[in-house]
């Protein structure tokens, strides 16, 4: 995989990952009043800041530890 496709498949993960967790928690700590939208885009933001380097590290490990069990 060329260096392009590598980041933005790490970004595209890292959006709607941090997206869908982010959306989720603010349903379930704030419900869905109008402090929802305000509560979401902060999480979101911060989700999105720590999953983004995780989108460029883990897959590669998780990919090693599975041709090691030779899945």
């Amino acid at each position: 995989m060329r260096i392009r496709q590598i980041v933005f498949f790490g970004v595209c993960m890292a959006v709607i990952m941090s997206l869908c967790m982010s959306l989720a928690m603010a349903a379930i700590n704030v419900g869905l009043n109008a402090r929802f939208w305000q509560a979401w885009l902060s999480g979101w933001g911060i989700g999105f800041v720590v999953s983004l380097p995780f989108s460029f590290f883990v897959p590669p490990l998780i990919q090693k530890v599975m041709k090691k069990l030779g899945i």
